[in-house]
């Protein structure tokens, strides 16, 4: 009997990527996930968030991740954790980062370096209702991804372009997402 060897192309395995895709074009509920994330207050501005589960194809998954998160001193915290904008930098980044490498590894591309650095610019007028023209969030949002590796620049244009259509974070900020808000009261 032979064991064989999963190939890893930047600490991806093509292979086991193919077998997924394959996997969900054949059975649509291969492709159903659902992430989930708590978040306390702890006092201040801090907080701490707990990831402990998703679920993927209707079958739930045990995480274990816990996340401070906080502003700088500067601007009401105690400076102990990321603030909220700099999460969802880094989230995005993360994915546009995943989605690249993987999208390079399943074409045997093989990669050197890989960055990405996001700045996104808000103004606290809006934040604050100062100034009814100035939205609460983001006026922009720009990114660099810097890649070496083996591939052409052509290559990696292509792959690019795959990645922002591929990119769930980066979808998730271009298109309206339903969102449900509720509040609970406690009494």
């Amino acid at each position: 009997m032979t064991t064989q060897q999963v190939q890893n192309i930047n600490g991806v395995a093509p292979s086991e990527l193919q077998e997924l895709i394959h996997a969900v074009s054949q059975d649509a509920t291969q492709g159903q996930l659902a992430f989930q994330a708590s978040t306390f207050w702890v006092d201040g501005v801090r907080s701490v968030t707990h990831m402990k589960s998703f679920e993927w194809a209707g079958q739930s998954y045990a995480r274990n991740f816990t996340l401070t998160i906080d502003e700088p001193e500067e601007i009401g915290g105690t400076n102990t954790g990321p603030n909220p904008q700099e999460v969802l930098l880094s989230a995005l980044n993360a994915c546009i980062l995943a989605t690249f490498v993987s999208l390079c590894s399943i074409q045997e591309i093989k990669l050197e370096k890989v960055e990405i650095t996001s700045i996104g610019k808000l103004n606290l007028r809006g934040f604050f209702k100062l100034d009814e023209t100035v939205p609460a969030g983001y006026q922009d949002l720009h990114w660099t991804l810097i890649v070496k590796g083996n591939a052409t620049p052509e290559q990696f244009q292509q792959v690019y372009e795959a990645t922002l259509a591929a990119s769930p974070n980066v979808w998730n900020l271009m298109h309206p997402v339903t969102i449900r808000p509720e509040l609970q009261v406690e009494a």
